[in-house]
């Protein structure tokens, strides 16, 4: 066995099994259509007929380039046997509204995100001065003043001056009349 008789397929091609007749060694559709894919075959003669298939075929000059033309056919000719109506625009359709959906989703969660940072923002700066007013309170606390009745009392028992005047500093005016 050599390696000619692993390039040619074994059996007629869905080309020349479609057309009843012999399969050549030549068959310019025999690598594009093998026997197995025959339904294949049978979708793309549906849609373009064999003639068509060969002169498309003949336009392109690179086998890679006919290989994947050959695909696009199959591709174009399955969706058309599956939506006869509209075909390959029916599936487009479909997509970019699939698309439209899913973007005007992105949007809905971009704003969702937007808010909940917002909020976050706002608890954050809420603590913030929640925790500034607490370490007033606690400054505030922490001074002379804030002591209780018990202890502002001195030695003596008397309880100390709750005025804002210092005792020593206040200033009487006596009435002195000379008349």
């Amino acid at each position: 066995m050599n390696n000619a008789d692993a390039i040619i397929p074994k059996g007629k091609c869905a080309v020349c099994k479609h057309q009843r007749k012999r399969c050549d060694v030549n068959c310019q559709l025999a690598p594009y259509f093998p026997s197995n894919k025959y339904e294949d075959f049978k979708n793309v003669c549906r849609l373009y007929r064999v003639r068509n298939i060969v002169s498309m075929l003949n336009t392109v000059t690179d086998n890679e380039k006919m290989a994947k033309m050959t695909e696009s056919l199959i591709l174009e000719a399955k969706i058309r046997s599956e939506n006869p109506v509209h075909g390959c625009l029916a599936v487009e359709k479909e997509l970019r509204l699939k698309i439209e959906e899913t973007k005007k989703e992105l949007e809905l969660v971009q704003k969702k995100t937007a808010i909940y940072k917002q909020l976050l923002e706002r608890s954050s700066s809420d603590k913030k001065k929640e925790e500034n007013s607490i370490s007033d309170t606690q400054r505030f606390q922490g001074c002379k003043y804030d002591v209780t009745m018990e202890e502002s009392t001195n030695i003596e028992g008397r309880p100390i001056s709750t005025s804002v005047e210092p005792e020593n500093t206040r200033v009487e005016f006596m009435d002195t009349d000379e008349t």
